[in-house]
């Protein structure tokens, strides 16, 4: 009997750990389509945080970002550790830097198609791997 109970123990963990490993292990974001304050467009809208010198949405560090061409996309960024910034040279969008605590949002409308890239621009946070993909299909 004890080695019936130990063995669905194990198989429990092993499910709940595949569980838990598919789940955390996609690094591309899509992110949340809302209606815009008019009520006609619609705005991916990707919630990023940044702590210890990186970028994390639901908890993906420096997650791909991924948007169609055309797409009106809103970056809300706070900071939960650290003066940061969240900056994509390629559609001219930046939202503001804050410290801790802080927010900033930026919307743009992703008019391009490729891959891009987005990064913090405080000091040397970018060579330090603040940063990660923007991709525009």
């Amino acid at each position: 009997m004890n080695r019936a109970v130990v063995g669905v123990f194990v198989v429990l963990i092993v499910l709940v750990g595949g569980v838990y490993f598919f789940n955390s292990s996609s690094s591309t974001m899509m992110g949340n389509v809302i209606a815009d304050n008019s009520g006609n467009e619609n705005v991916k809208v990707f919630s990023v945080d940044s702590s210890h010198l990186r970028f994390y949405i639901d908890g993906v560090e420096n997650p791909e970002i991924r948007v169609k061409e055309g797409d009106k996309v809103r970056i809300d960024f706070k900071s939960s550790e650290g003066f940061h910034d969240w900056k994509l040279d390629e559609f001219n969008a930046a939202t503001e830097k804050v410290n801790p605590g802080s927010s900033s949002s930026v919307e743009f409308v992703a008019n391009k198609k490729g891959i891009f890239g987005y990064y913090c621009s405080v000091g040397q946070h970018r060579k330090n791997g603040m940063k990660g993909v923007f991709v525009v299909e």
